[in-house]
């Protein structure tokens, strides 16, 4: 199962209160789509079942979700290489995370659709905070520690981003709506840091081959052939990029898609591009976007610009992360799933 990006977890509840929701450009054609696993999104509308609305209830806040939940009576909730999970500290980060959950979301937990759901939330929690757990374990195994100054640092720059920001009052009225105290806030912010010298340890290099190419994408093969002919009768590449691609993040640049290295492009089309020497142009190429005719222009050792480095650098470490994950021991002493 594909873990969910640490560094997204870890982030997420003071992300979302201090600076809301990033909006991310689509994708052309050609990019492969990110697959993280997405969090439970109980239903957004702040509506009451039947029997709350016929009473005139108030929507239902965390704590109605908190009496809802299920606490399992044993002291230790999971063991990951012999480390042992508290229930309570479970239960702290589970707290934290219906705060979160309902106000991302305006969820009403008298709405039994909402309710329903709340095994699956609890289990995820269950699986975040052995996930930390393990971060913890592993930075300790790599020497990455959280460094104090610059962890103060952290935390001073988003208490002063709150406080000059009109979302919440003041910072204590943060921590409460985030159900955070001072101490896991902290504790959050030291895991993200772990997280981060985690990431730079075991990402990749910033220089790597990269192939700079441009492509006609049409949607047929009768298509694709029609454009190879005129190209065989001497039309330019360019010109028959802005006439038939349906790519339109390149077809209006002659079909230039500039520099990228392995790893940005759906497998089939990256195949042939770092097959191709510089100038010659490939045979149609199927992918699920439809047909390419792919040119490459030039092919060298580059440095990776600063966005698509860090994203690199996450892919790395999320792989590496994920064969650490594979081979540690791991015991869950309760499944939320299956007792409900």
């Amino acid at each position: 199962m594909k873990r969910i990006l640490l560094a997204v977890i870890l982030s997420s509840l003071v992300a979302l209160a201090a600076c809301g929701q990033a909006t991310t450009p689509a994708p052309t054609p050609t990019e492969l789509p990110a697959t993280p696993t997405q969090p439970v999104e109980p239903t957004p509308a702040p509506t009451v079942d039947s029997a709350a609305e016929a009473e005139g209830a108030e929507p239902g806040g965390v704590e109605v979700a908190l009496s809802l939940v299920v606490i399992p009576e044993q002291d230790v909730i999971a063991i990951i290489n012999g480390e042992e999970i508290s229930t309570a500290a479970y239960a702290e980060d589970l707290t934290q995370a219906l705060y979160a959950t309902s106000m991302q979301y305006m969820v009403d937990w008298n709405d039994t659709e909402n309710q329903a759901l709340l095994p699956a939330l609890q289990q995820q929690v269950l699986e975040q905070i052995i996930d930390r757990a393990l971060l913890r374990q592993l930075a300790r195994q790599e020497e990455v520690v959280a460094d104090n100054e610059a962890l103060d640092a952290e935390v001073a720059e988003l208490k002063a981003q709150i406080e000059a920001s009109d979302t919440v009052a003041d910072w204590s009225s943060f921590l409460a709506e985030n159900g955070l105290s001072e101490e896991s806030l902290r504790n959050l912010m030291a895991d993200s840091l772990l997280a981060e010298g985690l990431t730079e340890l075991q990402g990749g290099p910033r220089v790597v081959e990269q192939v700079r190419a441009s492509h006609i994408l049409v949607e047929t093969e009768e298509t694709g052939q029609e454009v190879l002919d005129k190209m065989a009768e001497g039309e330019p590449f360019a010109a028959l990029a802005a006439e038939y691609s349906i790519d339109p993040g390149s077809k209006a640049g002659g079909g230039d898609l500039g520099w990228f290295p392995r790893g940005q492009m759906v497998p089939e089309f990256e195949a042939v591009a770092f097959s191709l020497e510089p100038g010659e142009t490939s045979e149609l190429v199927k992918s699920d976007f439809g047909y390419h005719i792919i040119r490459v222009v030039s092919r060298e050792e580059r440095e990776l610009n600063a966005d698509l480095y860090a994203q690199m650098q996450q892919q790395d470490f999320q792989a590496w992360f994920e064969d650490q994950y594979t081979q540690a021991e791991i015991e869950r002493l309760y499944d939320f799933q299956a007792a409900d």
